[in-house]
This record gives structure tokens, C-alpha cells and sequence, in this order.
């Protein structure tokens, strides 16, 4: 079949319109030539679909894409069509964009294929995201989550959980966070590949720890130390967290925001999530906030 690359998205929709129309004559269903026209109208929607995208006609496009899905038999079909019918809803009207997305998630689901199914889902955390929905959001991590785990997709299941930890920071659900952070560093501890990043998220669920108070922290770091041989009293980790604690207890604001400064642990720093931590227990030190 000819590429329609050169026509509008507006030339395409007409040619595919004719073309539908043509796969459901009369003529066409006794000769039993419908299945072939029907799979080319539904090639040319989905030209119009791309092409009115590439035009920036997104609600077009959306159009297009619909018919395209409606001509669609085979399940991995009809979940493409879902998938390009909500990008370009993410375009023009958000909220829109979350049902077709978590429709193509539930097609993958419903023929095992839980991999697909998953990165679909993040992406409909994603919406979420954009939309300051973190519960629904936290939700489809989740889910996603569990999929990638019992695919034994160890490294896409370890960056999913994160995220879900690093949204309930943000969300001040501290004790929550804590308990991801935990999890994570429990599993990758003996992992001879991952071990030594179990210190990072000893240090993240230290620290969440420490949103919350000195007490639930020191009893924290105590576990800590007795579970991971790698996060010891010399480590820069341990080291950093001790500090804060004594500044809390003192506290100091401006020997907490420097030490922190001042730490040889860099990316930290730059660390969003970390920052955030940081500047939460500093507005705590004031009584500026209560935390819990």
C-alpha cells in the first residue's frame, strides 16, 4: 500500500473514511474482500493519526487513532492504539489521557504479558505525577512493581520502588518511606552485584527516620548497623547522620545546613529527594513546622 507521508491528516482521514465505508459495502462482504480494505482504512487512520500529531491538530489525531482502534481485532493492536490515543490526549487534555493508557495496561495484563503491562503502568503513574495525584500515582507503581518483581526484573523493580519512596517523602509519609528504603537495602545487601548500594538507602531510611524524631532515628541507626557489615560507625554514611543528630539535638540550624553542606558525600548535595529531608527537618529544628 502506498505511504500517505505527503498528504495532510485531513486528506488521510477522507481517504480512510472512503476506504471504511468501502470495507462494509454490500459487494465487498459477498466477495469477501472487506477484511482487506478493512485493514487498510485502518492503516491510513493511523497515517492520519500521525500526521495530524505531526500538525499539531492533537484532538484530530486523538480522532483518528479512535477509528483506527475501532477497525482494530487483534488485542496488541488495539493496546498500540490506546497508547498513541492517549499521548496525544496528554497534549491537549491530561486527565483525558489516563483511561486509554490504563486500558492498554489491562490488555498486556490480559495476555500475560506482565512486563509491558508494568512499563505502561509507570507510565500512568506519570500522569498522575503531572497531575499532583501522588495516592493514584503510589498505586500504579505499585502495581507496576509487583509485576516487575515476579518477572524478576530485579533492576527496573528496584528504580519503580524508589520512586514510590521518593514520592512518599515528598509527601511527608515518612515512616512509609522508611519502610521502602528498608526493604530496598535489605534486598540488595547480599547481592553481590547491588551491595554496596544498601548503604545509600540505609542513609535515605536513616533519614526518614530522622524527619520523624532522634528517638525512632538512633533506634533506627542501631538496626542498621547490626544488619549491613558495610554501614559502620567509619562509613562517611553513618558519619553524616550522627552529625545531623547532634545538631538536632543542639538545635542548630546552621550547623546542620553546613555540615550537610560540608559533606564528602557530593550527590547528595544534588539530591533532590535527599534536599528535600534536609530542608524539612531544618524548618523542624525552628518549630517553623511539625513533621509527623
Amino acid at each position: 500500500m502506498a505511504s500517505g507521508t505527503n498528504k495532510s491528516a485531513a486528506q488521510l482521514m477522507a481517504d480512510a473514511n472512503k476506504k471504511a465505508k468501502s470495507a462494509n459495502g454490500f459487494f465487498q462482504r459477498i466477495i469477501g474482500t472487506g477484511s482487506g480494505t478493512t485493514d487498510d482504512a485502518r492503516e491510513l487512520y493511523i497515517q492520519a493519526g500521525n500526521a495530524a500529531k505531526a500538525e499539531g491538530d492533537y484532538p484530530m489525531s486523538v480522532e483518528a487513532y479512535k477509528r483506527a482502534l475501532d477497525l482494530s481485532t487483534e488485542d496488541y493492536e488495539k493496546a498500540q492504539m490506546y497508547e498513541s490515543i492517549s499521548s496525544s490526549y496528554k497534549m491537549f487534555d491530561l486527565p483525558q489521557a489516563v483511561s486509554p493508557l490504563t486500558r492498554a495496561a489491562e490488555l498486556h495484563m490480559s495476555q500475560g504479558k506482565w512486563t509491558m503491562a508494568s512499563q505502561v503502568l509507570e507510565k500512568v503513574a506519570e500522569l498522575y505525577e503531572q497531575m499532583n495525584d501522588h495516592e493514584n500515582m503510589i498505586k500504579c507503581f505499585r502495581e507496576a512493581y509487583r509485576f516487575l518483581k515476579q518477572e524478576g526484573q530485579k533492576a527496573a523493580a528496584n528504580r519503580t520502588q524508589k520512586k514510590i519512596a521518593e514520592t512518599l517523602v515528598l509527601q511527608h509519609q515518612f515512616i512509609d518511606a522508611q519502610q521502602e528504603y528498608e526493604e530496598m537495602a535489605d534486598k540488595t545487601k547480599d547481592d553481590a552485584m547491588l551491595k554496596f548500594t544498601s548503604k545509600d538507602y540505609w542513609l535515605r531510611a536513616a533519614m526518614c527516620a530522622l524527619c520523624i524524631d532522634i528517638e525512632n532515628a538512633n533506634t533506627a541507626l542501631s538496626r542498621y548497623l547490626n544488619d549491613n557489615p558495610l554501614f559502620e560507625e567509619r562509613s562517611l554514611e553513618v558519619k553524616l547522620v550522627r552529625q545531623l543528630m547532634v545538631d538536632i539535638e543542639e538545635q542548630n540550624k546552621e550547623a546542620f545546613l553546613k555540615h550537610f553542606d560540608d559533606t564528602p558525600l557530593t550527590t547528595l548535595r544534588a539530591d533532590r529527594i535527599f534536599r528535600s529531608m534536609i530542608d524539612d527537618i531544618g524548618k523542624k529544628i525552628n518549630g517553623d513546622v511539625d513533621l509527623k
